[in-house]
């Protein structure tokens, strides 16, 4: 009799504290939804117990959107279901499709602990979600495989060194520079999704281009993001010359309106270079002592013109292997010195959009096909992304990092710029 009690004790202390767990993945409604607008996926997690810890939510980017995901959760509430209190977790997640269509968000992999309070054993859940299907439109008048940028505001400024007349025709001579920064902002998207600037070759010029620079702000509850590239033209053989106006479309899914903007076409003469002051021969009235004299002091005007621009071109090339792989790569592993994670992670990034552009959309599942050595590093990270108590190990980061770029070098990847042609084409 005591047995069966004793038996009977043990099943409902088993009972009391025994832990469920789900979870919910669903698009935030929308009438319409259109390429590169802003899709907020809700992920819920839920359970019975008292707390969620270390969440792994394997949402990452694919050939049909990009995703960005939240710092933290967005909330937490306690919710009564049929008498029973079950804690939920809410995230929310940004994705941006990149063409028209139906686009497929795949099963997303789903990992939690739950927890009884202190003493209880940890409870592990891992679920996988079922298969979301979004509706994208493309505007009036665009492709459905066209990629175009969805935004409430776009700005498209030029910035053209020196300045070229407006009503006759610029005169320069071989050899001289021409700097033109095309510089865009929108709001509300992701700054990778600025389309990047090309000019074709010209045999009248030599184009040369730094690295784009690309900024992202927040302002109150919105997101600002700029992309600036910059180009120098040097005048290779004299003739007419004409930089090329290059178009780029937003549309403005608020008014439905799609807009055209374009960057200034730039059309200038190219002169010989004159001759040299050497090839001259002065008179004969002229005294060896006054030439001198006069070269020194158009010598010490040039060299008091040159400074500032010598200065200025000092900084812009401080500025250029910043952005450079190399650079980004500097701040990375200065990066992994500090306590900050969320820092390391956008640095990571930051490297691997210039190391490999086409890897740096796919996530940390497509960095570890080609790196298996470092999962566990990364998955490290995310955890520690998702709860900073968990423990880090900067050295092994480092060192399969390290491992990691020597890779990427070998390989000998051609960089590109922004998205690919077929995501983002120039038009």
């Amino acid at each position: 009799m005591n047995s069966r009690i004793l038996f009977l004790f043990v099943a409902l202390t088993f009972g009391l504290f025994a832990v469920d767990g789900a979870i919910s993945v669903y698009p935030v409604e929308k009438k319409d939804r259109f390429v590169s607008e802003e899709v907020v996926l809700k992920v819920d997690l839920k359970t019975t117990a008292f707390s969620i810890m270390n969440a792994k939510i394997g949402l990452e980017n694919s050939k049909d959107y990009i995703v960005v995901a939240p710092k933290s959760a967005s909330s937490l509430e306690t919710l009564d279901i049929n008498d029973t209190q079950w804690q939920v977790v809410h995230y929310e997640y940004k994705l941006y499709p990149l063409h028209a269509g139906k686009i497929t968000i795949t099963p997303i992999d789903i990992a939690f602990k739950a927890s009884m309070g202190y003493g209880q054993p940890d409870n592990n859940f891992t679920f996988q979600s079922d298969a979301l299907i979004l509706d994208v439109r493309a505007p009036k008048g665009v492709g459905k495989e066209d990629f175009v940028l969805s935004t409430p505001n776009y700005t498209l400024k030029s910035d053209v060194s020196p300045k070229l007349s407006e009503t006759n025709v610029t005169q320069i001579k071989v050899g001289d520079a021409i700097e033109l920064k095309v510089i865009q902002e929108a709001k509300n998207v992701p700054d990778i999704l600025l389309k990047p600037i090309h000019f074709s070759e010209n045999p009248r010029l030599k184009i040369y281009k730094e690295e784009p620079i690309l900024k992202s702000k927040e302002a109150g509850t919105a997101t600002i993001v700029t992309r600036t590239d910059s180009f120098t033209f040097v005048a290779a053989k004299e003739g007419n010359v004409s930089i090329p106006s290059q178009k780029l479309i937003w549309w403005n899914p608020a008014e439905q309106v799609l807009h055209t903007e374009k960057t200034p076409s730039l059309h200038f003469i190219v002169l010989p270079n004159p001759k040299s002051a050497a090839s001259l021969t002065p008179s004969e009235e002229e005294k060896p002592s006054a030439l001198s004299i006069l070269l020194i002091l158009i010598l010490i005007g040039v060299l008091y013109k040159l400074i500032p621009y010598i200065q200025k071109k000092k900084a812009e090339k401080k500025v250029a292997y910043m952005q450079s792989e190399e650079g980004r790569f500097k701040t990375l592993l200065d990066s992994c010195q500090d306590s900050d994670m969320t820092t390391l992670y956008h640095d990571f990034y930051s490297w691997l959009e210039v190391a490999d552009p086409k890897l740096s959309r796919v996530g940390f599942r497509g960095i570890t096909e080609v790196q298996p050595s470092f999962r566990d590093a990364l998955h490290e990270l995310e955890e520690v992304l998702v709860d900073p108590q968990q423990t880090f190990d900067k050295k092994n980061f480092i060192n399969e990092l390290t491992k990691f770029r020597e890779v990427l070098l070998k390989q000998q990847q051609v960089r590109q710029e922004g998205l690919p042609e077929n995501i983002n084409p120039i038009l």
